[in-house]
């Protein structure tokens, strides 16, 4: 009878012994995949109706594509490495960075603590071995802004209001000035930045100050702030431009319509490309030609002509024939 009992035992052993293995190899099977868990750090808030939002719509994009998603909203540069800790901790494999603020911190990360995660940086210009970036043509929406800003004035002034004094507001407010220019060469402009892209107050004050200078076509190229202009304009009674998406709830009478800088087709693209092994190792611009930037949907009424004209613009932006000079 003992000697049953021991018998029994050790079956009841080897049974136990053989289902941790059996669980233990299941249990590898369904280890997740660190290329389907995809991050994105942003330095702003997804609720900002431009640069954010249109961020986090890409990564919505991805979600769809089957992608496990994470994000994390107004990061500033020294919170990242904590961020980029905790999401490679958790077996994310793919981490966006949503500002060219981020560049030095990611490259040497990457390079350096987390050469298994593939990073995407946005209007970065910097590449490694699982670093890539891509450019939005910031540029190009000033410029259609800027020209579609001269076909509507009616008192020859029209307004730029920036955010921070980074390269990509810089870069739209050469765009605006150049196409405001390409309408009317002789048109008045009002240019300046408000230090900040989520200050909403500073920029509304600025916009109102504008529309004292004569201005009657405010455009915004500020992030969370742009939404300031936007009241600015909708309170002066003068029309507004906008640069994201909604915008024109907050500004339903003065919004005429927006030019939008729609970066989740950059973020979708970039993660196809990764999952397909095909990523080139330069700078992708991402602009009028890639569909990223475009004449949205009208709010108000605006004659045929002029949107013809600016239909024209975009294209020639597209095409290549007008190219934003830089320098």
């Amino acid at each position: 009878m003992k000697q049953t009992w021991i018998k029994l035992l050790a079956l009841s052993l080897v049974l136990v012994l053989a289902i941790g293995v059996i669980a233990a190899c299941d249990s590898g099977a369904k280890k997740e995949d660190p290329k389907k868990k995809v991050a994105l750090i942003m330095e702003g808030a997804v609720s900002d109706m431009s640069w954010n939002a249109t961020a986090y719509e890409g990564l919505k994009k991805i979600e769809a594509l089957g992608a496990q998603i994470g994000h994390t909203e107004n990061t500033p540069v020294s919170d990242a490495a904590e961020a980029i800790r905790t999401y490679a901790g958790d077996g994310y494999g793919v981490i966006f960075m949503s500002s060219s603020s981020y560049q030095d911190l990611a490259l040497e990360l990457a390079t350096e603590k987390y050469p298994d995660i593939q990073f995407f940086l946005i209007n970065s210009q910097v590449t490694g071995e699982n670093v890539r970036s891509f450019a939005i043509q910031d540029a190009e929406q000033g410029y259609l802004m800027g020209a579609l800003a001269a076909l509507l004035t009616q008192t020859g002034t029209v307004g730029y209001i920036g955010g921070l004094e980074i390269a990509p507001i810089l870069n739209g407010a050469k765009g605006f000035e150049q196409g405001a220019k390409y309408v009317n060469p002789d048109i008045k402009i009002v240019s300046q930045n408000t230090g900040s892209m989520d200050d909403v107050g500073a920029a509304k004050e600025l916009g109102k100050a504008f529309v004292a200078q004569g201005v009657d076509v405010l455009c915004p190229m500020a992030n969370q702030a742009s939404l300031g202009v936007m009241e600015a304009a909708e309170e002066t009674g003068v029309m507004a431009i906008g640069s994201g998406l909604n915008q024109e709830t907050v500004a339903p009478n003065a919004a005429v319509v927006a030019i939008v800088k729609d970066t989740s087709i950059a973020y979708e693209a970039a993660y196809k490309s990764f999952l397909e092994g095909d990523m080139p190792m330069e700078v992708l611009p991402m602009g009028a030609a890639q569909g990223v930037v475009f004449v949205g949907d009208y709010y108000q009424e605006v004659s045929q002509d002029i949107k013809d004209q600016i239909d024209a613009i975009q294209k020639k932006l597209a095409s290549g024939e007008i190219k934003v000079d830089l320098g």
